[in-house]
C-alpha cells in the first residue's frame, strides 16, 4: 500500500531546499493566476481555495517585507506546496472525480502542520480561522 503522507514528505524535503528568492518570485506572480483557476473549479470534493488564499497572503505579504520573522525555510515549503498546485502533472492526477486533489490538499496540510506555530498566528492576525484552512 502506498504512503501518500511519506512521499508527500519526501517531496517536500527535497523540493523545499531548491526553492530560491527566484522561485518565490515567480510563483508570486502566477498567484492570481492560480486563484482564478482554483476559484472557477466546481463540484470538487477538497475546496483549496481558503488554504491558496492564506498561503498566498503570506507569500504576498513576504514578498513586501510585512512578515520578516517568518523563516525562509517556511516560505521555501510554502512556495514549494503553491508550486506543486500549479503543476500540470503530480502524484493523482487533478482531473480524478472526488480523489483529484487529495494529493495537493496534503501538500497543504503538510506545510501547515510543519508551521504551525508561526502559521497559526499568521493566520489569527489576518482573520483566518486556523481549523478552516485544514483540508483533510
Amino acid at each position: 500500500m502506498i504512503n501518500l503522507m511519506r512521499i508527500i514528505e519526501e517531496l517536500l524535503s527535497s523540493g523545499a531546499p531548491e526553492i530560491t528568492a527566484g522561485s518565490v518570485d515567480e510563483v508570486v506572480r502566477k498567484l492570481p493566476q492560480l486563484r482564478a483557476e482554483f476559484a472557477s473549479m466546481e463540484e470538487v470534493r477538497i475546496d483549496l481555495t481558503l488554504p491558496l488564499d492564506f498561503l498566498s497572503q503570506i507569500l504576498e505579504d513576504f514578498t513586501a517585507g510585512l512578515c520578516r520573522d517568518l523563516p525562509y525555510h517556511a516560505v521555501a515549503d510554502i512556495t514549494f506546496a503553491l508550486k506543486y498546485l500549479d503543476q500540470d502533472v503530480d502524484l493523482i492526477p487533478d482531473s480524478l472525480p472526488d480523489v483529484g486533489l487529495a494529493d495537493d490538499a496534503a501538500v497543504i496540510n503538510r506545510v501547515l502542520a510543519k508551521h504551525a506555530p508561526i502559521l497559526k498566528e499568521y493566520a489569527v492576525e489576518r482573520g483566518f480561522v486556523w481549523d478552516d484552512l485544514l483540508t483533510i
